[in-house]
């Protein structure tokens, strides 16, 4: 096991697929993802699950969880409390599936409350549907992993040392909120990561899956909602493109399935690539 000096600075989650994140001092891994996150999805007139790379505006909502649920809030609004849907109330006649890219994760219909106010909060007609853990998901490939409402895999790596390498490049740093992950770690090389295909962090071990690629979603400003159609994706470009994509991050998943994660803990690289 190789030593480093290399800690975990940030522990990020997303109540409600693409809207605002939510920074953690400490969390608790459930089945293998985090607690809390990604647990609910907006869902537009034909169904199709929204997100930032068509909806900028979904930046402007907050959400946090509650002991029920969730609260979500916005600027001119009435915050609202989300209560979860009981599962014992899940039939077949109310479970639907949602389509994330390739697989199609089970979901079920929130209130008519919530979307009244995601559609005046988003401007766009739209429900708030709720993850159902203890259904299938459908087509899900190889390198998936389903556990919630995420993308590929339950967690994504950015570094510190990496965005900063990539700021030092650009007229106008931007902050980690816009690649959107879920662990942050400091203390390495710019780009250490890429070699990663094991670690721990604290008494958590984590598999390497696939390098995340970057979309429009990182030129938007995550408090604002406001988009620069270049920056970070023309820097990025220059010099972290692979084939036809622009990767910046890692997705692993964890196998070790519960215990608590805090930031502050100590990542040991298992395993590098050459």
């Amino acid at each position: 096991m190789q030593p480093s000096g290399v800690q975990l600075s940030g522990i990020y989650i997303y109540p409600v697929k693409s809207l605002r994140g939510v920074r953690l001092e400490h969390v608790t891994l459930e089945n293998g993802r985090l607690s809390g996150d990604r647990r609910w999805i907006l869902v537009d007139e034909n169904g199709r699950f929204m997100h930032q790379r068509d909806f900028p505006q979904m930046a402007r909502v907050a959400s946090a969880t509650t002991p029920l649920g969730i609260s979500v809030s916005t600027d001119g609004l009435p915050d609202l409390p989300v209560s979860h849907p009981d599962p014992a109330r899940t039939s077949e006649s109310r479970l639907s599936h949602v389509r994330l890219w390739r697989r199609s994760a089970p979901v079920m219909h929130v209130s008519r409350e919530a979307d009244d106010w995601f559609t005046e909060a988003l401007g766009v007609r739209c429900q708030l549907m709720a993850f159902v853990p203890g259904a299938p998901a459908l087509n899900v490939p190889d390198y998936e992993v389903h556990s919630s409402l995420q993308d590929a895999t339950p967690f994504h790596l950015t570094s510190e040392d990496s965005l900063a390498d990539l700021n030092g490049r650009m007229a106008s740093p931007v902050p980690m909120n816009r690649f959107r992950p879920n662990l942050v770690v400091r203390g390495a090389e710019a780009y250490a990561e890429d070699r990663w295909h094991r670690i721990a962090i604290g008494e958590h071990m984590f598999r390497w899956i696939k390098p995340c690629t970057r979309c429009v979603m990182t030129t938007t400003d995550q408090e604002t909602g406001s988009r620069d159609r270049r920056e970070p994706l023309f820097t990025l470009s220059t010099y972290r493109r692979f084939g036809s994509e622009v990767v910046f991050g890692h997705y692993l998943v964890a196998d070790t399935l519960a215990g608590p994660l805090r930031v502050g803990d100590h990542v040991r690289i298992i395993n590098e690539q050459c």
